[in-house]
Parts: structure tokens; C-alpha cells; sequence
């Protein structure tokens, strides 16, 4: 039996205990630094699959290290693992298959970690989801990974493609404060905070004919008032900027900034920025790791489409940072006609149908790790790409 086999066969052998994560993540969701269940569920299995696991690394409560150690020196492969869900919502974004993926990747390698030459460390990334304070996970966790000499991982959704990029962005919280009063009989008393919110969003509607097509801002008013009654001396919005590179995002963030300003000046209201989320880059493709990923997964089976050009996502990851330190790889796998981040989608991430690509997809993933282990010249390919996808950004 040759290691592949052996692989596949280890994480055969413990289908259900990944499926039972799984929908054990899934059926308690929690929301970004406050996944606490999740994050001690795959310590916990990962330890008892031989890793040595350090839990609350990088300041994080629910951050975590997993490392296994093979034979002798060698490159140290990352598999990264996501288990935050949305509000409302829960696991309509897929992080317990994402989180199940890595476990079962981890298991994988136990088959032959002792013939080979590396390291295996998976990093447990919280808060990738932009919703909660000082979310973007592996931001925070950049030192940690930064030990790695690749990345890799997983994604849901309804399609099948691994080499794309995806958009740098901002989250940030926008307050205005102002003045209570009543609205029928003394209007004239009061400073409308909520008016500064609309002409925050009505600034924002007249810019989009001015900016790039690539480019999107988008929110909502978090609060506007308890009372039609009473002028609302409160008011809110979380706002998204979402850009194809860093500068171009810091371009269009400041636009934004100069609007909120204007609104304050407009209504009166003193207003106030805060980033939510630390920012994320854009991720940076890797075809030499695409291309070992695509034959690696036709191995169960599932044939990607070639992909000769990047393709772009409109949304973005806090991956996009890992994927410009090192070269990095986050494939995606095709669970069924889904729409992520809907209710239909939360129930599509627990079904039988997105199991199974999801246990395909943690081989795939192994034995692309075990791969850049046992072939350096792949790594090194990795490696140069990567170098070159950054000099052709500092470039533009």
C-alpha cells in the first residue's frame, strides 16, 4: 500500500467521528472569539490523534496549534481551520465542514507521518466571519502561521475552483451622536444622529458612479432610534469596503471616511469610526499548488475544471493575509446548489451531500501536504510563484 492509500484508508476509518464533528459544530454555532465548544471539540481529537495542541495561542481564547513531527527536518505544511458561524444564521458559511476537513487532514497524515520529512501543524483561525470586534482570526495569528512554509484549506459552496483571488477589505462601525428631543414638539432642539446615518449612506450611493466597477461598499444601519417620536440622539451602521488590492481599498476607504465627515458637518451630529475587524488583504492565487490540489482530488474522483487565469471572488478572507506571506492554497468544494450565508444555506452544510465532499476534500488536502513534504521541488515552485504574484502587485 503506498502512502496515498494509506491516507485515504485512515480517513475512511474515521468517517463518522468526522461527520460527528461536524454536525456537532454545526448544531451549536458560535459566533467569532466566542467559539469555545468548537475550538476545545478539536483539540481535544486532535491530541487523541497524537498532536500536540496548545489552545488560546496569539492572545485568542479560542486560537489553537496542533503540530505533529515527523521522522526529521523538513518543510512544516499548515492546514488551517475555520469554526465561527454567522449570526442568526449559524453555519451558513460552512466552518464546521471547513473545521472538519482539517481534522480529517490531520488524521490522514497519522498514517505516515513517521516515513516522512516535515512537520504538520494545523492552525484553529477564530473569528474569520467580519461581524464581531477584532475579527479576522489569522491576522492575529500571522506570527504563529508565519511558521508555516505553505498553507492550505478548504472552502464550501457551489462550485469547484482553486486558483482565484478574492477582495482586500474593511469592516468598520460608523456612530454619530447627537441630541435628543421630542420630533412633533420641539424638532428644533434636537440633532438628528439618524440623519447623519442616511446621508452616510446617501454620500456613499452618489460616489458609486465615481469608483471602479471592482470595487464595493455595502452595510447596514445597526441602530436608528427607539421611538418615531423621539429624534434619536444615536445612530449606526456597519459598513464594508471592498477592494482588488490594498491600496486601491485604502483609496476608496478614505473616500468613505470624507463622507462620514461631511455628514457631521451636514446634520451636526459628531461622528465616530471604528475599524471592526482587523483588515484583510487579498489573497494572492498559487497555480503550482492549484494544479497538485486538482490532481489530487481526481484521485477521489472529482474532476476540476482547468483553470488557466485566476478567478475573482467578490468576497474576501482574513486567508487572503496568509496567502502574502507564503504560498497558500484554499480550493473550493462543491457541496450542492447552495447560497452561502442564507438560511438555506446553514442547512445545506449539515446534509449527507456536503459529508462526503467534505471527506474527499480532506484527502485532497493531505495529499497535497504530503506531496510538499516529500517533493521540495514543489515547494520550491510554490514558493517562486508566490514571489512573483508579489512583485507583480508592488508593481501596479
Amino acid at each position: 500500500m503506498n502512502h496515498k492509500q494509506a491516507i485515504g484508508r485512515r480517513i475512511d476509518q474515521h468517517r463518522d467521528e468526522l461527520i460527528d464533528v461536524s454536525r456537532r459544530i454545526h448544531r451549536e454555532p458560535e459566533l467569532g472569539h466566542q467559539e469555545h465548544k468548537a475550538s476545545r471539540l478539536l483539540t481535544e481529537r486532535l491530541r487523541m490523534h497524537g498532536y500536540e495542541t496548545r489552545l488560546g495561542v496569539s492572545a485568542m481564547d479560542t486560537a489553537f496549534t496542533a503540530t505533529i513531527k515527523g521522522r526529521g527536518e523538513g518543510p512544516n505544511i499548515g492546514i488551517l481551520a475555520e469554526y465561527d458561524a454567522l449570526p442568526a444564521i449559524g453555519h451558513a458559511c460552512g466552518h464546521n465542514l471547513i473545521a472538519t476537513a482539517a481534522l480529517g487532514a490531520a488524521i490522514g497524515l497519522t498514517a505516515v507521518i513517521q516515513e516522512l520529512d516535515g512537520t504538520v501543524t494545523v492552525y484553529g483561525t477564530p473569528a474569520e466571519e467580519g461581524v464581531v470586534q477584532n475579527a479576522g482570526g489569522k491576522v492575529v495569528m500571522l506570527d504563529e502561521i508565519a511558521k508555516a512554509d505553505a498553507a492550505l484549506m478548504i472552502h464550501p459552496g457551489s462550485a469547484l475552483g482553486s486558483y482565484g483571488t478574492t477582495n482586500a477589505r474593511e469592516s468598520f462601525l460608523v456612530e454619530f451622536h447627537g441630541r435628543s428631543s421630542h420630533a412633533g414638539a420641539a424638532p428644533e432642539k434636537a440633532v438628528n444622529a439618524l440623519e447623519g446615518v442616511l446621508l452616510t449612506f446617501q454620500g456613499i450611493n452618489a460616489l458609486r458612479q465615481h469608483i471602479a466597477s471592482d470595487v464595493r461598499i455595502h452595510g447596514i444601519i445597526k441602530s436608528g432610534g427607539d421611538s418615531p417620536n423621539t429624534i434619536p440622539d444615536y445612530a449606526s451602521a456597519h459598513l464594508y469596503v471592498r477592494a482588488p488590492t490594498i491600496p486601491k481599498l485604502e483609496e476608496n476607504y478614505r473616500k468613505v471616511k470624507d463622507i462620514v465627515k461631511g455628514a457631521e458637518l451636514a446634520t451636526g451630529a459628531k461622528s465616530k469610526i471604528t475599524q471592526v475587524a482587523n483588515t484583510y488583504a487579498n489573497k494572492l492565487p498559487n497555480k503550482t499548488l492549484s494544479d497538485l490540489y486538482r490532481h489530487n482530488i481526481a484521485i477521489e474522483g472529482i474532476e476540476y475544471p482547468e483553470e488557466t487565469e485566476p478567478t475573482r471572488s467578490g468576497a474576501s478572507t482574513d486567508f487572503g493575509n496568509v496567502s502574502q506571506l507564503m504560498p497558500a492554497l484554499s480550493a473550493h468544494v462543491n457541496i450542492g446548489d447552495v447560497i452561502l450565508h442564507s438560511p438555506e444555506g446553514a442547512e445545506m452544510t449539515a446534509t449527507p451531500q456536503a459529508h462526503e465532499a467534505t471527506i474527499k476534500a480532506a484527502k485532497a488536502l493531505t495529499y497535497t501536504a504530503h506531496d510538499l513534504i516529500t517533493k521540495p521541488e514543489l515547494l520550491k515552485k510554490a514558493r517562486e510563484e508566490q514571489k512573483t504574484w508579489l512583485e507583480r502587485q508592488a508593481s501596479h
